[in-house]
């Protein structure tokens, strides 16, 4: 053979490898048989994403059980996907949730409601918390503007429920 006949083979092999090792890290899957495997499978799939996109991921995952009623209901949701998978889902959960929306008191009220209806029974109870320590709706109130465009998990993370409602 000639020489640029192998050097064309050796960059197809090379290109070929590299292919075939990329979709061996999208071939990684969630395994919620035992918790062990769970959290096994949940890092080997999170460290096969690309590091842009592994805190998405995981902050993700965190809003899979925020929404859940039950740790079996997320377990049955996201068993046997792909990295690549529970990121589109992240994304379709995302677009669906609601938010909260502060350019009227109308559409405030709107969408706490459209909050209160996305929620599982289990977090109610939070949800009850936080709408009572909310201020009244007035316009450009800075406590009500910093919650607009926020889904309801983000809210509860970022609150201290100690020393009350002084964040969103």
């Amino acid at each position: 053979m000639s020489q640029s006949i192998v050097s064309r083979l050796s960059v197809l092999l090379l290109a070929a490898a590299v292919s075939t090792s990329v979709l061996a890290g999208c071939t990684k899957r969630i395994d919620t048989s035992t918790e062990a495997k769970f959290y096994k499978s949940w890092t080997e799939v999170m460290r096969s994403l690309p590091e842009s996109r592994q805190r998405e991921f995981d902050d993700g995952m965190s809003m899979f059980w925020f929404y859940s009623d039950s740790d079996e209901e997320t377990f049955a949701k996201i068993n046997g996907k792909t990295g690549p998978e529970i990121l589109a889902m992240i994304e379709e959960m995302k677009a669906a949730m609601p938010k909260v929306d502060t350019s009227s008191k109308e559409a405030f009220t709107a969408s706490l409601a459209a909050i209160k209806a996305s929620l599982p029974k289990t977090r109610l109870e939070v949800y009850e918390e936080w709408v009572r320590e909310l201020p009244a709706y007035r316009p450009g109130n800075p406590r009500i503007e910093a919650l607009n465009g926020l889904m309801f998990h983000k809210i509860v993370e970022n609150r201290d429920f100690e020393r009350g409602p002084a964040n969103p």
